[in-house]
Formats: C-alpha cells, sequence, structure tokens
C-alpha cells in the first residue's frame, strides 16, 4: 500500500546551531495512521510538523504527501489537505469574535447549519460550549478554547491533523480529558494525525506507532504489537 506521507531524507538547519534541528529522517505514514512523535524538548517533534504545514522548510530531503513533492502544493491546497492544532488557542481562533462567529469564518456556503445545529455539534466536545455561542473565544477557559479549535478543526476533516503538544497548557484533569476526546474523535472520523509529545504515557495510551526523535535523529519506531508490549518505564529507557 502507498503511504499518504513519507518523509525521504528530511534534514533541517538553522545558521545559528551547530547541530542539525532534523538529519536524514525517513519515516512514512499510511492512511489513518495516528503517530505520537515522543521525544524530550529540542528533539525535533514540532519542527517536523512545521515542516509539513509549511512553518519551515527543509534544507535537504523531501516529503511526499499523495505521491506529490509538498512544496508543489500551493499554500491553500497545504492548509485545505493539513490543520495544525498547537497549546496556543489564538493559533487557531480568533478570541475577539464568539464561538459563532469563529464557526461562520470556515462554513461552507452551501452548508446551512442553523444555530441549534451547531450548539448539538459542539456539545459532544463539551457541553459549556453549547450554551455560549454569543460569547467571545477570549472569555473561555483553556479547555473549552481547545474544544471548540478541535471541533473546529474536524467539521471538514482534513487530510492529516498535527496536534502540537496541544494539551501541554491545561491543567492535567483538563489535558487528560482533551486528549481522550482527540483520540476518540480521529479515530470516529478516521483522520490520519501526527500528535506530539513528550509523555511517556500518553505515548502508550494514544495512537497506533511511535516514532522517536532525539537530538534530530530518528532514535526508535515503534509499532503497535511492540508498543501494546511496553510498560512506561520500558517505553523511557527505550526512547530517552
Amino acid at each position: 500500500m502507498t503511504p499518504l506521507l513519507q518523509f525521504e531524507n528530511i534534514t533541517l538547519r538553522h545558521p545559528s546551531l551547530e547541530r542539525p534541528i532534523l538529519l536524514d529522517i525517513n519515516y512514512s505514514v499510511q492512511k489513518g495512521d495516528c503517530v505520537v512523535v515522543l521525544g524530550a524538548n529540542g528533539s525535533g517533534k514540532s519542527s517536523l510538523l512545521k515542516l509539513l504545514d509549511g512553518r519551515y522548510r527543509t534544507n535537504a530531503g523531501k516529503i511526499i504527501l499523495k505521491n506529490k513533492n509538498i512544496l508543489s502544493l500551493s499554500a491553500r491546497a497545504r492548509a485545505h489537505c493539513i490543520h495544525t492544532l498547537t497549546q496556543n488557542a489564538q493559533d487557531n481562533l480568533f478570541l475577539n469574535l464568539t464561538i459563532f462567529e469563529n464557526y461562520q469564518l470556515i462554513q461552507k456556503r452551501n452548508k446551512a447549519d442553523t444555530i441549534d445545529s451547531l450548539a448539538d455539534y459542539l456539545y459532544s466536545f463539551n457541553p459549556n460550549l453549547a450554551t455560549k455561542l454569543d460569547v467571545l473565544v477570549a472569555r473561555l477557559s483553556g479547555g473549552e478554547q481547545q474544544a471548540l479549535a478541535l471541533a473546529l478543526a474536524v467539521l471538514y476533516p482534513p487530510e492529516i491533523l498535527l496536534l502540537d503538544e496541544h494539551t501541554s497548557a491545561l491543567d492535567p484533569k483538563t489535558a487528560e480529558h482533551l486528549m481522550a476526546l482527540t483520540a476518540r474523535i480521529i479515530h470516529e472520523r478516521h483522520i490520519t494525525a501526527l500528535l506530539t509529545t513528550h509523555n511517556v504515557n500518553h505515548a502508550l495510551a494514544y495512537g497506533d506507532r511511535i516514532l522517536a526523535l532525539k537530538e534530530g535523529l530518528v532514535h526508535d519506531c515503534i509499532e503497535r504489537n511492540d508498543k501494546q508490549n511496553l510498560t512506561a518505564e520500558m517505553l523511557m529507557a527505550r526512547c530517552y
């Protein structure tokens, strides 16, 4: 089966750094995969995602998406295929607009959803959102903002969803709830996803496969069957 996404000998450098941010990365992602990108701070996790969504550009190698070099896609075409969620709500939401106004900005013209149907849709992500359609996003809690960002991101599911430590700014209880919600949505909607984390428990609990990075290199690749037999202590020893 041809992979949906391929990293081929990807290298990323910055002039101010002696060591490459990423060096000779080779990895394939199949359609429907949820890959957890695991590693310490500075391992290159976020940089790998930024190469995908266009915030960074490779120094060497290429990224193939659906048999096409990703650089051949226009910014609009890439944005249509790939959506990124980060820990910062302002990266995905307009804080000075209401929930409903944020929704209207992405609503397709031929989609005639009512306020009631939007409330029903948002209820499954966070019940509070259904009662706050006319509230400014800036006035929502961090957990509500991230749940809203996720809901809007998958309203029209992208080809690839990038989750760049999107729960790391939340308190532990809220973060766990949002991680479980994210995993359920990805599974139910068959979304291909790459999720970065340095949390070994999250790496074990969520996703199909683990790509472990260390100092910009592929340190380990763990498939589903192998992952199921690991404990947090074993994964820590193996990947850090």
